[in-house]
């Protein structure tokens, strides 16, 4: 069971040390990644059928691709990430302590399935080095679902050393801005497109119509 004190740090990682501009960043691109997906669902019936969900509507794959962009762009932000092989998507980082992983999951009460990652990375989130005012480093999580396309729910919270549950999470579906939405589309939709074709080109051999 985690302590009072475990609670109280992660109420201030979450709503006094990382800033606004994050939450808003991931919120901002996550919506922008669903209206991606569904624009290309919607304008590329040459995936085959199977496909056109698992490939053509990855939010994962659009997502992750969006957040990376900015990431490497945006440097003010002070976001960085990690890629690892497979199709594992990238681990995010703010200030080089706040881990942040981000996973489609459909009951923001509850936490994204345990891996062995996850339950790993929790493990930061007790003890000295989390409740210290200036704490050497957290592990975060970021979850959203929609249906078809529409945004159902974004929240980022901390989960407990155990992973059983989260300590505290913030739904953050507020911090979703239009202005930064159009500017991720402007800055990243033809770079994105480009990449999505690569990505449709190596999984199912196929070229996406233009």
């Amino acid at each position: 069971m985690f302590t009072t004190n475990e609670v109280k740090q992660a109420e201030k990682i979450l709503f006094e040390v990382l800033p606004p501009r994050i939450k808003q960043i991931f919120a901002s691109a996550i919506y922008c990644g669903m209206k991606q997906a569904e624009s290309i669902w919607r304008e590329h019936p040459e995936l085959p059928k199977h496909g056109r969900y698992n490939a053509g509507c990855q939010l994962r794959f659009i997502i992750s691709y969006l957040i990376t962009e900015i990431a490497d762009n945006e440097l003010t932000a002070r976001l960085t990430y990690t890629e690892a092989s497979g199709n594992t998507s990238p681990v995010f980082w703010w200030d080089s302590r706040i881990k942040i992983q981000v996973k489609k999951h459909n009951k923001p009460e509850e936490l994204p399935e345990e891996t062995a990652d996850r339950a790993s990375s929790a493990k930061r989130n007790q003890g000295s080095l989390f409740e210290a005012d200036e704490f050497a480093e957290c592990y975060a999580l970021i979850s959203y679902d929609h249906k078809d396309f529409k945004c159902k729910y974004i929240q980022i919270g901390i989960p407990d050393a155990n992973y059983t549950q989260w300590l505290k999470a913030e739904r953050i579906e507020d911090y979703i801005d239009m202005d930064v939405v159009e500017k991720i589309n402007k800055n990243y939709s033809k770079s994105l497109e480009s990449a999505f074709s690569e990505e449709i080109t190596k999984q199912f051999g196929l070229t996406i119509n233009e």
